[in-house]
């Protein structure tokens, strides 16, 4: 069985947090389950551009991203954060090999317009969408027992980088890679209802509904875009649960505890 994990928020600034996911990981890979890891690093990105004095812009959950940024994105995300899972992985004798969607033109990207917005389009600068992809070096690296980590970095057919949202990312590797499941870990148990209250399983329908009533809003707006495009696209079961709960992911596969939300 083929999973991809999105791992993302403060369980990327917290070591102790991320040597828990990853030690998770392990022992899940070692009961023959093949991971792909997608990550983003929202927080990261925001110190170094306080650092930099560059201005931070967000619109519908997508941060609004300017040459200046779409630099310092690129550096954080494919550099520092990226090879910081990599060496967590290498603690349990683990190999794990650190891209982004750039290389090998494995996950190509053309700039994202919010047409919902009005007619010309709302303009996020560089924030890119995954519009194809050749999944060839990804199944490679799996097949000789390396884990892939990827970075939500998107190659332009022109050469030029994109920033994309994590979620979208991982949808999109989900999707062109063929996985069984969709996991995503965040900050918060799963998705809420009005009352904060995890809903345990929700439907495309269910999450228009969500969206509609500004029950889901924010940064869960683009995660549950995600969902719907990966349910489309013929990906079945798809999670979203708690990072910071104890054993999540052992409990969720090997366990087949329900927590967090479901989505199918």
């Amino acid at each position: 069985m083929r999973l991809i994990v999105k791992i993302g928020g403060s369980l990327l600034t917290s070591q102790e947090l991320l040597n828990k996911i990853v030690g998770q990981l392990v022992q899940l890979k070692n009961e023959n389950l093949e991971f792909i890891i997608v990550h983003g690093g929202g927080k990261q990105i925001k110190y170094y551009l306080n650092e930099l004095h560059l201005k931070s812009e967000f619109k519908n959950g997508l941060r609004v991203t300017t040459p200046q940024t779409m630099e310092v994105v690129q550096m954080v995300l494919a550099g520092l954060v990226n090879k910081n899972i990599v060496a967590e992985f290498s603690k349990f004798n683990i190999p794990a090999v650190g891209l982004c969607g750039s290389d090998g033109k494995s996950f190509i990207a053309q700039k994202y317009w919010d047409s919902a917005e009005n007619e010309t389009g709302l303009d996020y600068g560089q924030v890119g969408e995954v519009v194809q992809g050749n999944p060839t070096l990804i199944n490679l690296l799996v097949s000789h027992n390396f884990i892939p980590v990827i970075a939500c970095v998107g190659l332009g057919v022109d050469g030029s980088h994109f920033n994309v949202n994590a979620d979208e990312m991982a949808s999109a590797v989900a999707i062109l890679c063929n996985a069984d499941r969709l996991i995503f870990l965040t900050d918060v148990p799963g998705i809420l209802d009005s009352n904060k209250k995890v809903i345990p399983n929700l439907n495309s329908r269910k999450l228009d509904e969500l969206r509609s009533n500004n029950v889901v809003t924010e940064g869960m707006l683009p995660k549950t875009r995600a969902c719907d495009r990966a349910l489309k696209e013929g990906i079945s079961k798809i999670h979203i649960i708690g990072g910071r709960e104890i054993d999540c992911l052992l409990r969720l596969i090997s366990f087949e505890e329900k927590i967090g939300t479901t989505i199918h």
